[in-house]
């Protein structure tokens, strides 16, 4: 009776370090970190004990096979006991498999791989104990384990930081999947590396910029019925950007003005003009806005030569989507498409491909252009005429609008689902 009794005991050890094993490799290093930070001291421990894994995860594998090698033991000498050499290993041999498969392999696994926070808390304090039992005799295994793999051929060990991003971006798609905003704005974070200035600026074409040689009341009127609140100050011509004029500034200016003070200079109320290159990554651009305590920036190209502009508010929705506010012109502001009769989506040509990729889901390709026009342009390899139709990736791009060389409105039929 007592052997018996060992046995059941024997198999709840194995459940315990099999399924512990599993929980413990399971659970959630962050979310065991956060549980630390609340005070659990359970957590600290099984933090403390995750800093040696090795030693760790030693102690539960050798735990388990003394376990289950002392189960197969016992069992098979007692169905000898019962029932004869020849039926008592043939018993052993599948009778214990099967119990030791079902009660000490899968139904703990499973267990743990359902609950491994509450299952890792819960044997925390037996780990933490058999982990100093047994720790000098798995050091002593570790290192034996050390030499022996010295004789095995070499591989490149470390995890770069393409694979750590890949890896994190496995785990937002994984576990966001019932929070779709979060999880796009998690990976669009992850994405501001890779995304210059170029991508997102305004362009050049669509920039709203003075003349500084304007006469001051008509710069007044413009700004007061202006939606933005920063306007860039040529002179010359209107790449040479000189000031930044701001709207608060021009209230001051125009306090002084009707005061009576007619020959104000609005240089003298502009702030310098702040130059970014276009091939900056958002990441540095979003630290530079920070560091400088600046919101707008104007871009240029490797000559110099003004390529647009890039406010903070440009980076953000990068990350969270468009922000419109009251005084915003939606033309610009969101990405206009009509849908057409023929099943079309029709859009302005420069749409940048990563807005539109993010308002269908679409995933066509901004390696080598940053508009849906420079993006028909690239893969053609010409100035398509209006009319003119091509198939790329599986869409469907016909040229509906265009003005001298610029590709003004494009139809695009996504591939049929």
């Amino acid at each position: 009776m007592t052997a018996y009794l060992l046995l059941v005991i024997l198999l709840g050890c194995s459940f315990f370090f099999s399924g512990t094993e599993t929980a413990l490799t399971a659970v959630s290093q962050p979310l065991l970190h956060e549980q630390e930070k609340q005070g659990i001291r359970r957590a600290k421990t099984l933090n403390a004990l995750r800093q040696n894994s090795p030693r760790l995860i030693g102690t539960l594998l050798l735990g388990n096979n003394l376990v289950n090698i002392a189960i197969t033991a016992l069992a098979t000498s007692l169905l000898i006991e019962a029932f004869g050499d020849y039926y008592g290993i043939l018993l052993a041999t599948f009778g214990v498999s099967f119990v030791v498969l079902v009660f000490s392999e899968i139904l703990p696994k499973t267990y743990a791989l359902s609950n491994p926070l509450s299952f890792s808390l819960a044997v925390a304090p037996i780990v933490a104990f058999a982990v100093k039992i047994f720790g000098p005799f798995v050091t002593g295994l570790n290192w034996l384990s050390a030499q022996t793999m010295k004789l095995l051929p070499k591989s490149q060990s470390g995890t770069s930081e393409e694979e750590l991003r890949a890896e994190i971006r496995g785990a937002i798609d994984l576990k966001a999947d019932k929070m779709p905003q979060e999880k796009g704005m998690l990976k669009s974070v992850l994405d501001l590396s890779d995304v210059t200035v170029e991508d997102i600026m305004v362009h050049r074409s669509q920039l709203v910029s003075l003349n500084a040689a304007l006469p001051v009341k008509d710069v007044f009127d413009f700004v007061t019925r202006s939606p933005f609140s920063r306007i860039p100050l040529w002179r010359g011509k209107q790449d040479n950007i000189i000031g930044v004029l701001h709207s608060k500034a021009v209230l001051k200016a125009m306090n002084t003005y009707y005061s009576g003070y007619k020959n104000i200079q609005l240089t003298d109320y502009c702030t310098r003009p702040w130059f970014v290159l276009n091939t900056t990554p958002l990441l540095d651009q979003l630290n530079e806005f920070k560091r400088r305590r600046d919101h707008f920036a104007v871009v240029v190209d490797e000559y110099g030569v003004l390529q647009g502009i890039v406010t903070l508010e440009d980076v953000l929705e990068e990350i969270v989507g468009d922000i419109s506010d009251e005084t915003d012109r939606p033309e610009l502001s969101t990405l206009q498409v009509i849908k057409t009769d023929s099943g079309a989506f029709r859009l302005d040509g420069s749409a940048t491909i990563r807005d539109i990729n993010r308002h269908f889901k679409w995933e066509l390709p901004d390696d080598h252009a940053a508009t849906l026009a420079g993006y028909l342009m690239y893969e053609t390899e010409r100035i398509p005429n209006v009319g003119q139709t091509f198939v790329l990736n599986g869409f469907t791009f016909t040229v509906v609008q265009k003005n001298r060389n610029r590709l003004t409105q494009i139809d695009i039929i996504p591939p049929a689902i």
